[in-house]
């Protein structure tokens, strides 16, 4: 291998290890993703079909406006309210609807500034979050 083309190389691989981490998908602890969240507008689509619209305060407050898949088209959207909080690596929401109230964690894992996932421990169960604004 000539020269040039050892230096070329070599300024690849350079460049490629200097921006992997930026590009790596971020799993978040439950307080990142707290902190991350709060005092933001979010589109989602979830695994199930179930998309719609959600925010969340700085207080701890979800709020959501979302339709199921088994919904008729005519049928209304749903407004739901919940409270979010962290424990170890989760993010712990509690809907006053959804999941018939009861609470369900999940660990948050950021894409890219303003793309999240939201996911069960097992995967089986996700909403893909695109920011949307700020409150």
């Amino acid at each position: 291998m000539n020269q040039s083309i050892r230096t070329f190389a070599a300024a690849i691989l350079a460049a490629t290890t200097v921006t992997a981490p930026v590009l790596a998908d971020q799993l978040l602890t439950g307080s990142e993703a707290q902190n991350l969240l709060a005092g933001r507008r979010f589109e989602f689509n979830c695994i199930d079909g179930t998309s719609g619209w959600a925010s969340y305060e700085r207080s701890g407050l979800a709020k959501a406006i979302y339709r199921m898949p088994n919904m008729r088209e005519t049928a209304m959207e749903v407004a739901d309210t919940g409270r979010v909080r962290s424990a170890g690596d989760n993010v712990c929401i509690r809907w006053q609807q959804l999941n018939s109230g009861e609470e369900g964690c999940y660990r948050m894992t950021q894409y890219s500034p303003g793309r999240y996932r939201i996911a069960t421990s097992d995967q089986g169960r996700w909403c893909d979050l695109l920011e949307r604004g700020t409150l």
